[in-house]
């Protein structure tokens, strides 16, 4: 049995014999590539990550070659096998510091500018009893790259507050205003799906808000001019206004023709037909898609998508007539795709204060069935709901262990909902990488006072591999509308889902995320590296690809991309208006910047060093988004991916005896049987051995591990 934390180690005994018996490839393939189920502070967590990385060096020998290569004179071989090996063990987010006997030391900082939590670890490495190490490898040829296609579900674009909130719609409402956008004539809204990718289908979702026991409007929904006519008897009733017998809320889903959306850009309004008096409102409107890109990635990265179940509808704090049928009630729930909507008669209500301090209070609300927040920041309530997805990496057994190597969240939202929050379990407690106002002191938006997060919705979030492992993993997401007083409405989350991205071959990315943050303007500049708890780009030798993955708002107008060239800031990817799904860096910079790549962009090599690169988005207006002040965020799932596909150059175990021949003949043995286990066909010309003589070695090597982050 292993329990690990940050890719680091903590073993039973069964471990410890197991992996002395059967050392494979450099531990390349040994479970630390698994992300930890530890659960301890983070200081706690920096000294096992120290202590199961000594010791994995000193069982699968990595300590001792190393060791016998400074003997030897060969620092340059003992200072590469230390780094390969140090690169595998600690994460991308940690800097590290190896010093081994009187050698100088390994050291690499990760591009960490600061370090808030550091440790030390020292150990002691006996020589090796039988005087020779035999020393087998393996050389791997490049791995080759090729196409993989993703599916992606994404909110295109979304509006969630009463468009009776903004001028022009606040005198005249929509009977003199019957266009959105804009008033009294039309102003098409813009939106955009990604040039380069296949559509594969699209719907929208409209709100209707009536008074008086009025049915809902009639409208037009009008995407790329093509009208989709909605009667008003196309809705489907949800519920009365809580604490009101008369106004009603209303919502239709319709099927939008994906042949006639465009890669790139295209454009919708709504024009509110034959409305006789100001009895009416938009509440919400959604539209969501599906299409597939490709991007290439090395051979042997498997992708994974695990799918959240829907969830939808609202909540109440006290029972009431909701439905129009009953006085006990205390919410709805809805199914977006079937239309179904029933009630419930059991209070839901979490006190928001409470859940800051004990994240384990919201397991009795995660099961999709709306519920009450109350005491959210500025005094405000909301109505939620909340669905946890299970899954386990891999489905399968697979050998050797995998390592993971990407991993997201992707929500999409519906109704009135104006917050979110994700969450995972990493083996022992939930941990937030994302929530749209401030938690638990760490700073999300950037607005303060009544409308402090409000709007700041993810599509997309960046899960740290940290805190997924091979076998069993949770994601929790929960959405919430956020109300000044009685005014609870419809919540959703629809198509929602983890994707995971992972392999069983020496394959590395170095991921680099943004700082989820929403701005109090709609123009915001994140450089990577200067926000807390981000770091600068690092490429190291061997990469061959550098993507850029966005994950801005839903309602992002325009995004730009910039390097430093060492004088000044220089447009990598030029200001536009179609919001990408990834960007290939190394392309655009081999043919307009030139600041990290030679060559072309069909034939580009990328250059190791460190690098600054920053995004800009711009935000919609109030009455496109419902943002007020028209805000604009850049989220996490906004990440540069560095890939390296074939980091370990060469698999290699190790053998000890007395004899040189003997030595080399047992780490033969063990690297061929790794060989078959893994499924790699053996050319055995690329197998080499050698006998390194240990004899010289001081009978103890003292060994010094320094770790530090953010």
């Amino acid at each position: 049995m292993i329990t690990m934390d940050d890719k680091g180690l903590i073993f039973t005994t069964d471990a410890v014999l197991a992996l002395a018996i059967f050392m494979v490839f450099s531990a390349a393939f040994i479970s630390y590539y698994m992300v930890p189920g530890f659960a301890g502070q983070d200081q706690q967590s920096l000294d096992a990550i120290a202590a199961d990385a000594l010791r994995v060096m000193q069982l699968d020998g990595t300590l001792t070659t190393a060791s016998t290569y400074y003997a030897q004179g060969e620092t340059a071989k003992g200072d590469q096998l230390l780094r390969e090996s140090l690169d595998y063990l600690i994460p991308s987010s940690t800097g590290y510091k190896l010093t081994l006997g009187s050698n100088p030391a390994v050291e690499d900082n990760r591009g960490l500018l600061v370090a808030n939590d550091v440790t030390s670890r020292v150990e002691v490495v006996s020589a090796p009893q039988e005087g020779w190490m035999g020393r087998a490898w393996y050389k791997l040829e490049e791995a080759e790259f090729e196409d993989q296609k993703v599916n992606v579900t994404t909110t295109l674009w979304n509006f969630h507050n009463w468009l009776r909130n903004f001028d022009p719609y606040k005198t005249g409402g929509l009977r003199t205003n019957p266009y959105w956008g804009y008033g009294t004539s039309i102003q098409a809204i813009p939106f955009s799906i990604p040039l380069n990718s296949d559509i594969t289908g699209a719907y929208f979702i409209l709100g209707s808000y009536a008074q008086s026991n009025r049915s809902a409007f009639d409208a037009n929904v009008v995407i790329n001019n093509i009208t989709y006519p909605v009667n008003r008897d196309d809705f489907i009733f949800l519920n009365f206004q809580p604490n009101t017998d008369k106004n009603r809320n209303w919502n239709y889903r319709g099927i939008i023709n994906h042949n006639l959306l465009n890669t790139g850009s295209n454009e919708y309004y709504v024009h509110f037909r034959d409305i006789k008096g100001n009895w009416y409102d938009l509440p919400w409107f959604s539209i969501i898609g599906n299409y597939t890109t490709t991007y290439k990635v090395p051979k042997g990265v498997i992708p994974d998508v695990f799918h959240f179940a829907d969830a939808g509808g609202l909540a109440v704090p006290s029972a009431q007539n909701i439905s129009g049928n009953a006085t006990n009630e205390y919410g709805i729930i809805y199914d977006l795709h079937s239309d179904d909507v029933s009630t419930f008669t059991t209070r839901r209500v979490m006190h928001w204060p409470d859940f800051s301090s004990n994240q384990n209070l919201l397991d009795d609300f995660d099961d999709g069935i709306p519920f009450v927040i109350t005491d959210l920041p500025s005094n405000r309530r909301g109505s939620a709901v909340s669905v946890i997805r299970e899954f386990d990496l891999p489905r399968e057994n697979v050998t050797p262990p995998i390592r993971i190597l990407d991993a997201t969240v992707t929500m999409n939202i519906y109704g009135a909902t104006d917050n979110a929050m994700v969450e995972v379990w990493d083996g022992n407690q939930w941990r937030t990488i994302f929530c749209s106002n401030d938690f638990q002191g760490v700073q999300y938006s950037g607005i303060i006072g009544t409308y402090h997060g409000y709007g700041n919705m993810p599509g997309t979030i960046y899960i740290p591999t940290e805190f997924l492992r091979e076998g069993h993993n949770k994601v929790r997401i929960t959405a919430w509308d956020r109300v000044a007083g009685e005014d609870f409405d419809l919540a959703g989350l629809v198509d929602s889902y983890v994707s995971v991205s992972y392999t069983k071959l020496p394959i590395l990315w170095d991921i680099f995320p943004f700082r989820s943050f929403q701005s109090n303007n709609n123009v915001y500049t994140q450089e990577l590296g200067e926000q807390p708890g981000t770091r600068r780009l690092n490429i190291r030798e061997g990469a061959k690809e550098a993507y850029l993955f966005l994950g801005t708002g839903m309602d992002t107008r325009t995004i730009r991309v910039e390097i430093h060239n060492g004088w000044n800031w220089v447009e990598l990817y030029p200001t536009n208006t179609t919001i990408p799904y990834y960007i290939n860096l190394a392309s655009f910079d081999a043919d307009r910047t030139k600041v990290f790549t030679t060559g072309n962009s069909g034939n580009y090599t990328l250059i190791p060093g460190e690098y600054r690169i920053r995004v800009t988005a711009t935000g919609a207006k109030e009455w496109e988004s419902g943002d007020y002040d028209g805000t604009v965020e850049i989220f996490s799932g906004t990440r540069v991916a560095i890939l390296y596909p074939e980091f370990l150059e060469n698999m290699w175990t190790v053998g000890y005896s007395s004899n040189a021949s003997a030595a080399q003949q047992i780490a033969r043995q063990k690297l061929e049987q790794a060989l078959i286990e893994s499924g790699i066909p053996i050319d055995y010309s690329l197998l080499k051995t050698e006998a390194l003589y240990t004899g010289d070695l001081p009978n103890n090597i003292p060994v010094r591990l320094d770790l530090w982050r953010q």
